[in-house]
């Protein structure tokens, strides 16, 4: 547990202070290690009672079913396994000198230089704000009952323990689950959920899954997919309220004008970056807008991971809410802090997902770059497809999708095409040119 290695009784004077204590946050205090930062000069504000961990595993292999060869638990994927780095263990953190602080940070006074946490107060010579994002609560939007017994919001690692307990005390062959949302967190959890042997149902008013990356066609290839693993999707329709019995969830009224029945339900809509707490600072597109090196409109505050606008190899600024550009601007962070004067944060956007790993046939997909203009998809290998967005004759963004999916080798090689930005010659040419 995080007390274990939180400094009690020690002056809260920080020359490095990281408020956050996710992803972007371990990756932090690698880069402050791997500099030779002295001990007891950074310090970590943490709300989780747990060390930093890839948050990623929470939706992938910590739902997996008990049968499952894998199945992610702490310590096992703290910070920083995900990018090949140690586990950072209380041991770790206590024989850097780095201190962890359990507490939300709940105000920053940029001009005094401190950071409220509970009653007490923080101060820093370099601020590193990396607290991350946060679900969207479908409260919000007025859709009543989801602070019934078994609804679920997955961030947290105590969120996901919580809906792995509850699991093991159902009968498989009786539970129903209802994942409401068609993005990645409902993937995720339909993916893995499914494995328990559970009716699972994916409910969500888009046309199609993933429509912020995938056309119609991607779509249809993955939902087909699921559907031939046993997952079923009702699309274009809404959970309007989540229906009680006894104070625990029984079911979810659809805005079509049904109802399913269900014993859990995981809501995965969308999040928010955690910015409220820190005024003053130049704010777009929801984030903290900072310049190439990571740093604020405060030359002493650094911002990095969901919370953070950045300058955009496409024109622009963009905000990107993804652990390969959480790890990534973390390391920028810190060394804009440390003063290394780090080249200009060029970020070729990544995103991808592993999903149903606990069988012999899982689905992987790899995308890079940017998904605007005219999406064009082509078959590749056997069950696998590929995709490009070409924009003004170039292509801007590729995909790879398939079972078992691309390979370490073809994730660099589809990197690399990407990054080259070659003109546009059809999808098929563009896969063949890159040896794909």
């Amino acid at each position: 547990m995080l007390r274990a290695c939180c400094r009690l009784g020690m002056a809260k004077n920080f020359e490095y202070l990281v408020v956050g204590g996710g992803n972007a946050a371990g990756y932090a205090c690698r880069e402050f290690v791997a500099n030779g930062v002295e001990a007891g000069k950074v310090g970590v504000v943490t709300a989780e009672p747990v060390l930093p961990y890839e948050r990623p595993a929470l939706t992938k292999a910590y739902l997996h079913p008990p049968t499952a060869k894998v199945r992610a638990r702490l310590p096992g994927f703290h910070t920083c396994v995900g990018g090949g780095g140690e586990r950072q263990t209380t041991e770790w953190y206590a024989e850097k000198g780095i201190t962890l602080l359990h507490g939300r940070a709940s105000a920053v006074d940029v001009a005094a230089k401190s950071v409220q946490v509970g009653d007490d107060q923080c101060s820093y010579e370099k601020l590193i704000i990396a607290t991350g994002a946060r679900p969207l609560r479908v409260s919000a939007f007025g859709v009543k009952g989801d602070d019934l017994k078994n609804v679920f919001y997955l961030r947290e690692e105590r969120e996901a323990a919580e809906l792995v307990g509850t699991l093991e005390k159902l009968d498989a062959s009786t539970t129903k689950i209802v994942i409401v949302g068609g993005g990645y967190i409902g993937l995720e959890c339909a993916a893995a959920l499914v494995g328990w042997g559970m009716d699972v149902t994916m409910v969500f008013p888009e046309a199609h899954c993933m429509p912020r990356l995938f056309n119609a066609d991607l779509a249809q290839w993955l939902e087909n997919e699921y559907t031939a693993r046993g997952v079923k999707i009702l699309k274009g329709d809404l959970v309007t309220e989540f229906l009680g019995e006894g104070g625990a969830l029984a079911g979810v009224q659809l805005k079509s004008g049904g109802t399913l029945q269900c014993t859990v339900a995981v809501v995965g809509v969308g999040a928010a970056p955690n910015t409220e707490f820190c005024a003053g600072l130049s704010m777009d597109k929801g984030g903290f807008l900072v310049d190439e090196t990571m740093r604020t409109s405060d030359a002493n505050v650094f911002a990095c991971g969901d919370v953070c606008t950045f300058p955009s190899n496409y024109g622009g600024v963009s905000r990107c809410e993804h652990v390969d550009h959480a790890r990534k601007s973390a390391k920028q962070s810190v060394q804009s802090a440390l003063g290394l004067n780090p080249a200009p944060y060029v970020y070729l956007p990544y995103f991808y997902s592993r999903l149903f790993e606990y069988t012999d046939a899982p689905i992987v997909f790899n995308f890079f770059g940017d998904q605007t203009g005219e999406c064009q998809v082509c078959a590749r290998k056997e069950k696998s497809l590929g995709a490009i967005w070409v924009k003004d004759g170039k292509v801007m963004g590729a995909l790879l999708m398939g079972s078992p999916g691309p390979s370490g080798e073809d994730q660099a090689k589809l990197r690399e095409a990407v990054a080259a930005a070659p003109p546009a010659a059809g999808a098929t040419a563009f896969f063949e040119a890159a040896s794909l």
